[in-house]
């Protein structure tokens, strides 16, 4: 019996990537993860959730464990987002991890839902795995689940702590303090007026988010400029969040 866990981090910032992660164990194992103090990692110091990180990834190595971690760039999120909205791209990044994970034996598929709708969110992830449902699997598909399911809980925490490593290496290649990349944040919107300098927005940023959009205005009184689209795609208009 298998549990495997998916959960993502980066959803709302303005600067940064989107992180999706997913832990497979074996439901013997689960007793390993409470043990050693997994739980939502927003609940997590930063050092304990590194520390978590590191557990989890020498776990995966000594016994039969699995992980994978996706990473979507700003650039493709504003794609996405240009294409159909934020909830979809999650959609189809948590099936693509799912069916990474998919192994033999039977389990259960753990979500912890985007959508507002924790079944919507389910059923269309459901959709995007072309051979579900597996053989003896079933899915949970529901909101705070990172606090209910330790595998979730350990996918958040390699979600977390991959996005927080791709922040420190943004910051440190720009040679500025991002912050946490969300709008809420006064470091990030500090940061912000640095990273909108020049004929259009840093490659870091998400330019179909509002922040950037009004802080563009702000600064150049103009419509800021749309991120290039995939010439394949077909049309539609870009959207914005947060």
């Amino acid at each position: 019996m298998w549990m495997i866990g998916i959960d993502e981090a980066g959803r709302g910032p303005v600067i940064g990537p989107l992180v999706v992660g997913a832990l497979r164990v074996p439901e013997g194992d689960l007793h390993r993860l409470r043990d050693a103090g997994v739980t939502d990692s927003k609940l997590l110091s930063k050092s304990k959730r590194e520390e978590l990180d590191l557990w989890i990834r020498e776990q995966t190595e000594q016994r039969d464990w699995a992980f994978e971690l996706c990473i979507s760039q700003p650039a493709e999120i504003d794609r996405a987002m240009a294409m159909t909205n934020l909830n979809d791209h999650e959609v189809t990044l948590f099936a693509s991890l799912a069916r990474r994970l998919h192994t033999e034996g039977g389990g259960v598929l753990q979500l912890d839902a985007c959508d507002s709708n924790a079944g919507r969110f389910g059923n269309n992830v459901a959709s995007r795995i072309p051979d579900w449902p597996w053989d003896d699997w079933s899915m949970d598909s529901r909101h705070g689940a990172d606090l209910h399911c330790l595998a979730v809980a350990g996918a958040s925490i390699l979600a977390k702590v991959s996005r927080d490593k791709a922040l420190h290496s943004l910051s440190t290649e720009i040679g500025i303090e991002l912050g946490s990349g969300y709008p809420s944040d006064p470091t990030t919107i500090a940061a912000l007026s640095h990273l909108i300098e020049g004929s259009e927005p840093h490659d870091c940023l998400r330019w179909g988010w509002a922040t950037v959009r009004d802080a563009w205005v702000t600064m150049y009184d103009s419509t800021p400029p749309i991120r290039p689209m995939d010439p394949n795609a077909p049309p539609n208009a870009q959207r914005t969040l947060f």
